[in-house]
């Protein structure tokens, strides 16, 4: 045999054990089979593919050929698989849709849930309708997570002239009694969940934890016109969710990439091929560049200024959504400002 014989066949190989291991996760993570399945099945398939493909012996091809014809069975069975309904936490439990009709944008099954610390959040579902001729900006919200620069949440918060707030926030969607694991977002596990909620819900929810999570609020700089080209763009890909649920992925659809693909080219021209459109903790560094937020300082100090203050009274403290959203912000610079009346 030949060197370039044998480089291709360590290569194929190499390939056919990485098929193995990820169809073993591929079972591990598959819905809707039974638990004892997937668990036997994640261990019997990758045993069986590599004694297939490298155990000596006579019929090595015929082997071989069954192990690669098992590989392309189990992806093709893969890629068909479809969402199946979950028993869902209960501020998952209803998916958003959107109406628009010309300027007027209704929003069914928009959450206003309350978070009191300590207690279990009290869910509302509203149905909220709002003048997209009255769409004045849209901030970036970014929720790092830890020490690891690299983690984060990302969401976006379009604001109205009267005050009022749609936080958009791609998540995976929960299943009671679960937890997020980001290895599950690689093998078609986790639905992709779009939540639409009041600022005093989303934002609110997260600085009600103990300890608050830490948020950054950015003003974000695009012509109204691209911010309602956004905006409809986001609710249309929420319609087709309700419709037809799709997988969320760790790297194609998750709280950043989602709101990546659905910009449209003149508010967020990002290339495929940039690492920051992949990676939430480094939205700022990357916003900055596109001039979408402020640049005229490094990302580390613009983070010092943009993040909310310690101590933010909770929204019951307040007359509405917009007041406790305008005060939410005192201080940090380029705000909307829509006064604090109302306290």
């Amino acid at each position: 045999m030949g060197l370039l014989a044998r480089t291709a066949n360590i290569a194929l190989g190499v390939l056919v054990t990485a098929a193995s291991l990820y169809g073993a996760l591929a079972i591990h993570y598959w819905l809707p089979w039974p638990e004892w399945l997937r668990s036997a099945g994640s261990w019997l398939f990758p045993i069986a593919i590599l004694a297939l493909w490298f155990a000596p012996g006579a019929w090595r091809r015929s082997r071989r050929a069954a192990a690669l014809g098992s590989i392309a069975l189990l992806t093709a069975a893969f890629l068909a698989k479809e969402p199946v309904e979950r028993d869902w936490v209960d501020l998952q439990s209803r998916t958003a849709h959107a109406v628009i009709e010309g300027n007027r944008a209704t929003i069914f099954n928009f959450r206003d849930a309350v978070h009191r610390p300590g207690e279990e959040s009290d869910v509302r579902w509203t149905t909220a309708t709002f003048d997209l001729s009255q769409l004045d900006g849209v901030d970036l919200i970014i929720q790092p997570f830890g020490a690891v620069k690299a983690l984060a949440h990302v969401m976006l918060s379009f604001g109205f002239a009267d005050g009022r707030h749609v936080v958009v926030s791609m998540e995976a969607r929960r299943v009671k009694g679960g937890r997020f694991d980001p290895l599950a977002g690689l093998f078609r596990h986790e639905q992709l969940f779009a939540e639409l909620a009041t600022e005093r819900d989303l934002l609110w929810q997260r600085l009600a934890r103990t300890p608050p999570d830490e948020l950054q609020i950015y003003p974000m700089h695009a012509s109204p016109e691209a911010i309602r080209a956004y905006f409809t763009r986001l609710l249309t890909f929420v319609n087709e969710l309700h419709e037809r649920p799709r997988f969320y992925s760790t790297l194609r659809e998750s709280c950043m990439t989602t709101l990546m693909n659905l910009a449209p080219d003149s508010f967020l021209p990002v290339p495929w091929h940039d690492v920051r459109r992949w990676v939430p903790g480094y939205a700022l560094s990357l916003f900055q560049q596109l001039g979408l937020v402020d640049d005229g300082m490094p990302a580390a100090e613009l983070r010092d200024l943009h993040r909310v203050r310690d101590g933010v009274p909770p929204p019951w403290n307040f007359s509405s959504d917009e007041v406790w959203s305008a005060n939410l912000r005192n201080g940090l610079p380029g705000s909307r400002k829509i006064g604090a009346a109302g306290i």
